[in-house]
């Protein structure tokens, strides 16, 4: 179906999945007309569905400063800290379902060119949920470790100890998931992107999604311009941009993905590790992993990279959902009570609170404005 808000252009595809009120994409219309006007996102993309598939795809505004470009569900992003997750702890679990990698063994028993002295035991596990102390409060900008020469900074993430020392505590930090992307590495045996390419990508049929930069073969025209970039198809992140042009591998930023991509690894997570053509990533052992808790609200709180609690997650989604946002306007999220899941990417240009809690609100309205049909056998090719 096709609808007007404003000045803003709505393509809608609502598919006979199951039962979707129509409230669900007016809010999202709603919420995103609203931004576009205000100057907080330039355009938006959304997908929901279930294990089955997508029944609802929808765009709102435009992949480009310029308003040049339409932003549509195959338009290629630049997902920021989404990499975390998407690309970084999805590679942890195969490894650990392959039996390579226990998350509580030491960094520095995987990474021996990590070379700063440490009073306690600083594990993998402890890197990906941001509690090893590993802190920006030391220097939000320009980091303390940050350099604009990639082999510099590399140098000072393996030498420079946690700032913040006491254990327990979220402090979420780039750098946790720069020592994960270089200890996968050694993991693996090789380097992240080409696992990631070769073990995720693949298998699951994300054919537009790359790690480091965008697929070569995605046309200019299916770019999209993030934040704080000059031009299409370049990372937003100011440490990841010097790390992976200098060929370093890290997970916290740098992944090249689009909303049809995303629904696919949000599936897989709602099968329990399974893709649409039946190759299995990772199994139950991995998924008991990432659980989410149940009574923890602490802000931050993540079971092995994925986030379970924040602020702005509305209640109806807390205990059953893992999520993970990226600063330049990405949410995806999946429920494993509800079996469902959102992706929510736009292009950012304004406030970076309302643009989080904004795509919140159109996370619950497409999740919680549905009536669920029974669950049939999942869909074996996408």
């Amino acid at each position: 179906m096709e609808i007007k808000f404003g000045t803003i252009l709505l393509l809608a595809t609502v598919l006979p999945l199951c039962t979707v009120r129509g409230d669900a994409v007016e809010k999202c219309a709603q919420i995103f007309d609203a931004e576009i006007r205000d100057g907080v996102v330039h355009g938006a993309t959304v997908i929901a569905g279930g294990m089955e598939g997508n029944d609802i795809v929808a765009s709102w505004g435009w992949a480009d400063a310029k308003h040049t470009v339409p932003m549509t569900p195959r338009t290629v992003i630049d997902m920021a800290s989404v990499t975390k997750t998407a690309a970084g702890v999805t590679a942890y679990l195969i490894a650990h379902a392959h039996g390579k990698i226990d998350f509580n063994a030491p960094l520095t028993n995987v990474l021996n060119t990590y070379s700063a002295p440490l009073t306690r035991k600083i594990t993998l596990r402890d890197l990906a949920n941001h509690v090893s102390g590993f802190g920006e409060a030391d220097g939000r900008a320009p980091r303390v470790y940050f350099n604009s020469d990639a082999k510099k900074m590399l140098q000072n993430v393996l030498s420079l100890p946690p700032k913040n020392p006491k254990p327990g505590s979220v402090v979420y930090s780039c750098r946790n998931y720069i020592l994960l992307g270089q200890a996968f590495e050694v993991i693996a045996g090789c380097r992240a992107a080409d696992f990631c390419r070769r073990e995720i990508f693949l298998p699951a049929g994300m054919n537009d999604t790359a790690l480091g930069a965008p697929p070569p073969t995605i046309k200019r025209e299916r770019l999209a311009q993030t934040f704080g970039t000059k031009k299409a198809g370049v990372i937003s992140d100011y440490v990841a941009r010097p790390l992976w042009a200098a060929d370093i591998s890290t997970f916290n930023a740098g992944l090249f993905s689009t909303a049809e991509d995303m629904a696919k690894l949000m599936r897989i997570y709602l099968r329990g590790g399974v893709c649409g053509n039946g190759t299995r990533l990772f199994g139950a052992d991995e998924m008991a992993l990432i659980a989410p808790s149940t009574t923890n609200r602490t802000d931050g709180a993540r079971s092995f990279g994925w986030q379970y609690a924040a602020e702005d997650l509305p209640e109806t989604l807390a205990g059953t959902s893992l999520f993970h946002t990226g600063w330049s306007g990405q949410t995806v999220l999946f429920d494993l009570k509800r079996s469902r899941f959102a992706v929510v990417l736009t292009t950012r240009c304004g406030d970076y609170k309302r643009a989080k809690r904004d795509r919140f609100a159109a996370i619950a309205a497409l999740l919680d404005n549905t009536v669920e049909r029974q669950p049939k056998k999942a869909k074996q090719n996408e």
